[in-house]
């Protein structure tokens, strides 16, 4: 490598990196022409140098990570990278060369996040920008990753990573708001006012089973066990619901009509046997007669048979039944906390609540739901006390004392 002065009285570095490919470049002053030397040499001596013509845009960068790193990954996940980059990446550093992304472009961009989004929701967006920069450098595009030195935004005690339950419809990244729940007498009235048929029974087996939206959407009756009838057509006994898929509706690239597709759940915890009981089985049977049939023999479909839109099932169905009951807004992945913090006011065990949810660790289930546990008293250390000073005194029953000394009878 070498420095000169030019004619023009700029600065010159001239230098072979690597791969032995010559590149000269020039700056106004011999100082910053030293500091790129001294920069670029090092650079090269490890390696990591790359030549500026093999430097791509943030926005190509990314999108060959999104085609070839992700591919094959499931719509709702696809869906979840997709809207980083279209919403909020690529409008802000989309066009800039990735060698030009520094610590203090990505802070800035995460700042300019926070009014918009949850600090939850911030850091991840830039963890996805982070993911895209670990490409580049991992195909020799880029030295150094940046985002590794970007320390962890603080989200708060009662925030969980956005994915945290696995949830296929987007469990809230967040510990859930009592606000956005409804208690079972709530429940009963909105039952009253929501149409009969499909909302009612849907917004029934939502509450009854803890289903999530997606699973519920993708259910079959294939899937359903509704239990016996005795000789005068009543239901006896409970049934069972099978939990094996969950409906995505998302778009995997901007500008694309989104489809619905149908997957396992994440974990095998999500595959799980849901007992019913007879109320629900009874009205499953009655609006097994009036539903729509397709394709998919969905036991909630559109009105043509097809995968319904949690969306479409909020807008046509739940938010009026929820004006004519007049309860505030809730949408139906509530009545999956709904059913959550029932069983726990109801002092459920929390493998209990976690197994009926389909969550693969009960921890996941305490923080999503740690309102709720923490007004729960079973009165279980009053019973422990009770039974270890009854313990004593029947230990004292028991003691012989003759000649002066304690000894427990045999």
């Amino acid at each position: 490598m070498a420095i000169k002065k030019l004619k023009s009285e700029r600065w010159q570095i001239d230098f072979y990196d690597q791969e032995g490919t010559r590149t000269r470049k020039s700056f106004p002053t011999q100082k910053a022409a030293k500091l790129a030397y001294g920069s670029i040499a090092g650079k090269v001596h490890s390696g990591e140098y790359v030549a500026p013509k093999n430097i791509p845009t943030f926005r190509v960068e990314a999108e060959d990570w999104f085609a070839v790193d992700k591919k094959g990954r499931r719509q709702g996940t696809l869906g979840y990278w997709r809207g980083h980059l279209d919403r909020h990446l690529f409008p802000a550093i989309g066009d800039w060369r990735i060698d030009r992304i520094d610590v203090h472009t990505i802070e800035k961009l995460r700042a300019d996040l926070q009014p918009k989004l949850s600090p939850a929701s911030a850091q991840a967006v830039i963890q996805t920008l982070g993911a895209v920069l670990k490409w580049a450098v991992k195909h020799d595009r880029l030295g150094k990753n940046p985002a590794d030195k970007v320390s962890r935004l603080f989200v708060g005690s009662e925030e969980l990573p956005p994915g945290y339950d696995d949830d296929s419809d987007s469990e809230s990244s967040t510990a859930v708001d009592p606000d956005k729940v409804l208690s079972p007498a709530e429940i009963r009235v909105l039952l009253d006012h929501a149409d009969p048929g499909y909302y009612r029974t849907l917004i029934l087996t939502a509450f009854l089973t803890g289903a999530r939206s997606g699973e519920l959407f993708a259910l079959r009756w294939s899937d359903v066990e509704l239990g016996s009838v005795d000789s005068t057509g009543a239901v006896t006994g409970k049934g069972t619901i099978k939990i094996e898929r969950s409906l995505s509706w998302t778009r995997a690239a901007a500008g694309v009509k989104m489809k619905p597709l149908i997957y396992p759940p994440k974990t095998l915890a999500g595959i799980r046997t849901i007992k019913i009981q007879a109320q629900l089985v009874k009205a499953l049977k009655e609006w097994k007669l009036q539903c729509p049939k397709g394709d998919g023999d969905l036991v909630f479909p559109d009105t043509d048979g097809s995968p319904m839109h949690r969306g479409n099932a909020l807008k046509r169905g739940i938010r009026p039944a929820l004006r004519r009951a007049r309860l505030r807004h809730v949408t139906v992945h509530s009545l999956r906390h709904s059913c959550a913090s029932a069983m726990i006011a109801a002092n459920a065990p929390i493998t209990e609540v976690a197994s009926q949810l389909g969550h693969k660790n009960p921890g996941i289930t305490l923080k999503i739901y740690s309102h709720w546990f923490k007004g729960t008293e079973s009165g279980a250390i009053d019973a422990i006390a009770d039974a270890l000073f009854a313990s004593k005194e029947n230990l004292g029953h028991q003691m012989d004392t003759s000649n002066g000394e304690s000894r427990v009878s045999t």
